[in-house]
């Protein structure tokens, strides 16, 4: 029970060396160029961050105050979501008062138009139009003003304090700022609803037709998702989000890309940028940066489970006289594609015992071992015996004659012991030199 309560602490404390240290690596601002990471040109800031690790692998012009454009709304599909996810079939009738306030990309929509909650969300999200943001404002809270409150209100509470909305759709507005950092946070909660991450991973969407309209086909605005608008950005890798722009806010685009191979995702984020020589580097940007996450990081082995640490010697045996400890369970980390273990990583271990009395059993637990690199905590686990070793009952009974007699129980008898035969002695003495007395009067 001891030994399991020290293992227990052990651990604990290198698990919170470990939150540490990944935390401190994440909220060190990269660059953009140290490190073997690529330059980012032509935008005000990027970022690239990896979901599985959470771990940041790059970052520019992080808090820049920064018009928007379209990244608003994945603020607008969070809060549709979140209000009107649970009824995607609910109808909405759309009114002159909605179109009222449309300008821009819209797919148009008319007035009486009879249409559900789960196509105004792909219009918005896919197509990224105006007409169905604006009229999933008002499905989810009876007007642009209240729905905008939300969104603020939903920024603040994702910890986006320097963001502020003045519209659903991201046409431009002096009063409605954002960060790349704010951006990041909302992004990632989005990331965490599948309803968004379904929506916006698709390149088509075949809306049914209303009562108005014969059916539609919407594309995604994104071009790393779809090939409709522009086929030179396409990236098989990516999974969707958001892309747009306006002449204040230039280019941006928020998106998520992964390698189901390796299991990794990634977010990346460019705004502010520009076209030059017809050129979007929004695009260029993204993609040069999914590409270097996707070479140069990957999961590797640091510690084998098969990895023979130590030796240990064994008491009270006649078979064996030591047993050889490995690592519980392998520990693979996120690393940097070029690690070498044999020469990068190294191991700091220790024992509960300076040896171990038999029985032993196959995977009891013997001491800890914890991995490094550099000054970096990489993991730590439990080492466990390889083997069983059965105990000599001979041998084992020598041993408690022993510790029997080397104890102070033991010790204290026999001193007692001798205390008593010198009192016994002494006082018989005492008594017969009495008796003679007493004979001799």
């Amino acid at each position: 029970m001891m030994k399991k309560r020290i293992t227990a602490a052990v651990l604990a404390v290198v698990q919170l060396a470990v939150w540490l240290s990944v935390g401190a690596a994440a909220a060190e601002p990269s660059s953009g160029t140290s490190g073997g990471a690529p330059a980012v040109e032509h935008c005000v800031g990027a970022y690239l961050y990896n979901f599985e690790n959470d771990e940041v692998l790059m970052e520019k012009g992080m808090d820049e105050r920064i018009f928007p454009t379209s990244t608003v709304k994945i603020m607008t599909g969070i809060v549709a979501i979140e209000a009107l996810g649970e009824d995607l079939q609910k109808e909405v009738v759309i009114t002159k008062e909605m179109l009222s306030q449309v300008a821009g990309n819209n797919i148009g929509l008319k007035s009486g138009e009879v249409v559900t909650v789960e196509q105004l969300l792909y219009g918005t999200l896919v197509n990224s139009a105006n007409d169905t943001a604006i009229a999933l404002a008002y499905a989810a809270y009876g007007s642009v003003e209240a729905f905008v409150a939300k969104m603020n209100e939903k920024a603040t509470w994702l910890g986006a304090y320097d963001t502020y909305y003045a519209n659903p759709t991201g046409m431009h507005n002096d009063a409605m700022v954002t960060t790349v950092a704010d951006t990041a946070a909302i992004a990632k909660y989005a990331y965490s609803l599948p309803l968004f991450m379904e929506i916006v991973s698709t390149p088509k969407y075949v809306m049914a037709a209303t009562n108005s309209s014969d059916y539609r086909n919407i594309y995604n605005r994104n071009c790393l998702i779809s090939k409709y608008y522009n086929v030179n950005y396409f990236y098989k890798r990516a999974i969707g989000m958001n892309a747009g722009s306006t002449p204040q806010g230039g280019y941006a685009i928020c998106a998520v890309a992964e390698e189901p191979a390796t299991g990794l995702t990634y977010l990346a984020i460019v705004m502010g940028a520009e076209a030059v020589d017809k050129n979007l580097y929004n695009y260029i940007n993204a993609i040069k940066m999914f590409e270097w996450a996707f070479t140069s990081f990957t999961y590797v082995e640091v510690l084998r489970a098969d990895k023979i640490v130590c030796e240990l010697p064994v008491n009270l045996s006649s078979t064996l006289d030591y047993v050889t400890l490995v690592p519980e369970q392998a520990i693979t980390v996120y690393l940097p594609s070029e690690t070498v273990v044999a020469t990068d990583i190294r191991y700091s271990y220790n024992t509960f015992t300076d040896a171990l009395d038999a029985p032993v059993e196959t995977g009891q637990e013997a001491g800890t071992i914890t991995v490094l690199m550099g000054d970096r905590i990489l993991g730590s686990c439990a080492l466990v015996t390889t083997s069983s070793v059965a105990r000599s009952e001979f041998l084992y009974f020598l041993a408690r004659v022993r510790s029997f007699t080397e104890g102070r129980f033991f010790k204290a008898f026999v001193v007692s012991a001798i205390v008593l035969t010198i009192a016994y002695v002494l006082i018989g003495a005492h008594l017969r030199e009495r008796r003679l007395r007493k004979r001799r009067r």
